[in-house]
């Protein structure tokens, strides 16, 4: 990362040039990134009060913003969904309060609004005949979707075959019992989007065409409707000529600028279910990531991102994909956000002068589920005298907080909009996995089920049925045959992923009694509580210890697959010692997570960007299914000799393993994919060590890369020693037996998800 100094006049343009230079949004974007911007890092930017200036000039509106934004999940007859409405909550509330939309720019339909002519009329009205150029215009849709059979004779110029498009709130009817729909067909909205005088244009759909006929896939809600439709309106194609009637030559092709979709043409897109509330997955994710990335996102990076939250819910069954005009923007949404830092919630209501009413915005849904009672926040403002916020209630996305009473005076009034920042995050330490029933098993099943998971004590519920979330489903191979790409060779009991995905190395032998089934898969059941446990510290975004890790290829040359860093950083950083700029060669910016072949070998680049040492430590799941850590050596005489210490002192960097060793991380030669975690601490590993030293392997003297026999106990050493290092700056909440309390300003967790091919 480059470091900016005020003192930059002297290094990078002579004092005379800056002080007659005009910068321009495009000049100002060109020397951003010729000056090394990593992803979406611009740290640096926030040291700098000169480029604080330019950067607020960049952000200014100056283009009208308008949205649409239509959810729908009362269909009648018997066709509901549970989340379209969030999602609407969830965009709406983005684009206010992140992304500086005017409230009375933005129109909203919810379901019984949410009708045909509702939908056609208020683009028409809203969109295209407000929006003018240069206006950014975003359309979001959460529904259903379907196929629509086209008949080779209803319109000549149409070839036959399926079209896929949404369904209006009365876009379903049921005749002789067979339901058929009455669609918007995605022509159509191409066509309307073309229509609009920019091409800053941003069109969402949480929806999906492609259908297995079922409403589920696994234990969550689909967004394809079940049927195809043999039906369409002759009024849709007069709409649609009479729309190309009106588009200018140019116009009458291609995407209607940028085109993100929940799922691909033969994927399902789904809702997940939270502690009090329902949203699509995709949106979900999507707006999470742009609430916490900092300060803007570039489409391809949002993408990712979004990919990488749906993965261990849905496997790769749902994989977001985007389409693109030939200007494809530089950010998301085509737009910077005019608060250049993240937040993870926003006043959404003021009681009285001390407590509001919160909206949690910035948190993937995993660690909210867990998100306890007395963290704390702080307030996002240009002066430094913000007072806490205490976390008194949760239910769901809504939150009471309380301003914690403090020295500082005057605190400043609450007010609706007002950003909030994590601080400490207290975790319930009784958390266990929620495991769900496949309701195909016969009664007798279900019940020796139950009985079986009432003896692990590291499982908390089974669900037959209902909205709560659950981490994996139980049940027959066969339950799940078109949901599962694993090869089909026995009906045995397995375990699978919330959206129906078979899990590595569960299936087993038909014939087998469930009880034993259960018993056998004790120890993936631990490795699963292992990844919960440790996915509930991620927080690239929040923590404020300043690091960066890097992915690299070591075949034949190094080569960056993959970056993170901490972006929320509020003290001074230093460079790392060495050139920033290397000869490594750097991964293409392509859509998608990472591929990275089997056998390559890999490193991981850790570079201490602050100024205390940082402990580290480096583990995750194999494409083979297996608990692995990297660990470096801890005992004192090993830092006179070559291998690399426990910790990476201010300004340096360590590569594990290290090239001196002779160790060697390589990808698994099983197909699938890797999901690894990069820690660090301001305080030793010391229980996490206690428990790695029960593994016959493990050594003190030297790095190595081991197999995990005890994920479970590892994961609860490792929270406990988070919480030990959040005591030195802890300053607001005393330990507590029930919680674990970890401080933002001690520790960082940064993920890696990559497929292996």
């Amino acid at each position: 990362m480059w470091v900016v100094h005020d003192e930059c006049n002297s290094g990078i343009f002579p004092r005379e040039q800056t002080e007659t230079m005009k910068w321009d949004r495009r000049t100002f974007l060109q020397t951003l990134f010729t000056w090394g911007v990593a992803q979406e890092s611009l740290t640096w930017l926030n040291s700098n009060q000169q480029l604080q200036k330019y950067y607020r000039t960049l952000a200014e509106p100056t283009h009208r913003k308008l949205a649409l934004l239509v959810g729908i999940n009362d269909y009648g007859s018997g066709f509901t969904l549970k989340g379209c409405v969030t999602d609407v909550e969830r965009q709406k509330d983005l684009l206010i309060h992140r992304f500086g939309f005017n409230s009375q720019d933005i129109l909203s339909l919810t379901d019984k609004e949410a009708t045909r002519q509702g939908i056609e009329t208020a683009f028409v009205e809203h969109l295209v005949k407000q929006a003018k150029a240069g206006d950014v215009v975003i359309f979001h849709f959460s529904g259903y979707g379907n196929y629509v059979n086209i008949p080779a004779d209803l319109i000549p110029t149409v070839t036959k075959g399926q079209l896929p498009g949404i369904i209006a709130k009365d876009g379903i009817a049921t005749s002789k019992g067979n339901p058929n729909t009455n669609n918007i067909l995605q022509d159509t909205l191409s066509l309307l989007g073309r229509s609009l005088s920019t091409d800053k244009v941003t069109m969402v759909f949480d929806t999906s065409y492609h259908s297995s006929g079922q409403t589920h896939q696994g234990h969550l809600r689909v967004r394809s409707f079940p049927y195809a439709t043999d039906t369409v309106a002759r009024e849709e194609f007069i709409f649609q000529a009479q729309l190309k009637e009106k588009l200018p030559k140019t116009k009458t092709a291609g995407p209607a600028g940028i085109i993100l979709t929940a799922a691909g043409s033969e994927q399902v897109a789904t809702e997940i279910k939270g502690n009090g509330f329902s949203a699509g997955l995709f949106t979900y994710a999507l707006t999470q990531h742009l609430w916490s990335t900092m300060p803007a996102s570039r489409l391809t990076i949002t993408l990712n991102k979004t990919t990488e939250q749906i993965l261990p819910i849905m496997g790769a069954k749902q994989q977001p994909q985007q389409a693109h005009s030939p200007s494809q923007p530089l950010f998301t949404y085509y737009l910077l956000p005019p608060v250049s830092q993240s937040a993870e919630g926003f006043i959404s209501s003021v009681d009285d002068s001390a407590t509001a009413t919160v909206t949690l915005t910035g948190f993937p849904a995993n660690i909210l589920r867990y998100y306890g009672v007395n963290s704390i926040f702080y307030p996002l403002s240009p002066s430094p005298d913000g007072t806490p916020f205490q976390l008194r209630s949760r239910n769901g996305l809504q939150a009471k907080l309380r301003r914690l009473p403090s020295e500082q005076s005057p605190s400043q009034p609450l007010s609706v909009g007002q950003l909030l920042q994590e601080s400490l995050r207290c975790l319930p330490r009784n958390i266990g996995l929620n495991v769900a029933l496949d309701p195909k098993l016969q009664r007798i099943e279900r019940v020796d089920a139950t009985s079986a998971f009432s003896a692990i004590d590291l499982v908390s519920d089974v669900l037959t049925e209902g909205e709560q979330p659950v981490d994996c489903i139980l049940g027959l191979r066969s339950s799940f045959s078109t949901l599962s790409s694993q090869p089909q060779e026995t009906d045995g009991y397995a375990l699978f992923l919330p959206g129906g995905e078979q899990l590595p190395n569960t299936i087993g032998k038909s014939g087998e009694a469930i009880k034993s089934a259960i018993e056998r898969l004790r120890p993936t059941l631990e490795k699963l509580l292992a990844m919960k446990l440790w996915g509930l510290t991620l927080n690239e975004a929040s923590s404020q210890l300043p690091w960066r890790v890097t992915l690299e290829g070591l075949d034949p040359q190094p080569y960056s697959i993959e970056q993170r860093q901490t972006t929320r950083i509020k003290s001074q950083t230093v460079q790392p010692e060495g050139n920033p700029k290397t000869n490594e060669t750097a991964a293409p910016n392509l859509p998608g997570l990472p591929k990275v072949p089997r056998g390559t070998r890999l490193r991981y680049r850790l570079e201490n960007l602050g100024e205390k040492p940082l402990y580290y430590l480096v583990l995750g799941i194999n494409s083979s299914g297996k608990a692995i850590a990297y660990l470096p050596p801890y005992e004192e005489e090993a830092e006179s000799t070559e291998e690399e210490p426990a910790y990476i002192e201010p300004g340096m960097k360590n590569f594990i393993p290290a090239t001196s060793t002779g160790l060697t991380w390589t990808t698994s030669s099983t197909k699938g994919w890797e999901y690894i975690l990069a820690i660090a601490a301001a305080a030793p590993f010391e229980k996490t060590l206690e428990a790695l030293k029960h593994i016959s392997e493990f050594k003190t003297d030297k790095d190595q890369i081991l197999t995990l026999e005890n994920p479970l106990e590892m994961a609860q050493a490792l929270l406990e020693d988070l919480g030990t290092a959040g005591d030195q700056t802890n300053t607001l909440l005393e330990p507590s037996s029930d919680s674990y309390i970890l401080d933002v300003q001690a520790w960082s967790t940064l993920s890696f998800i990559y497929q292996v091919i």
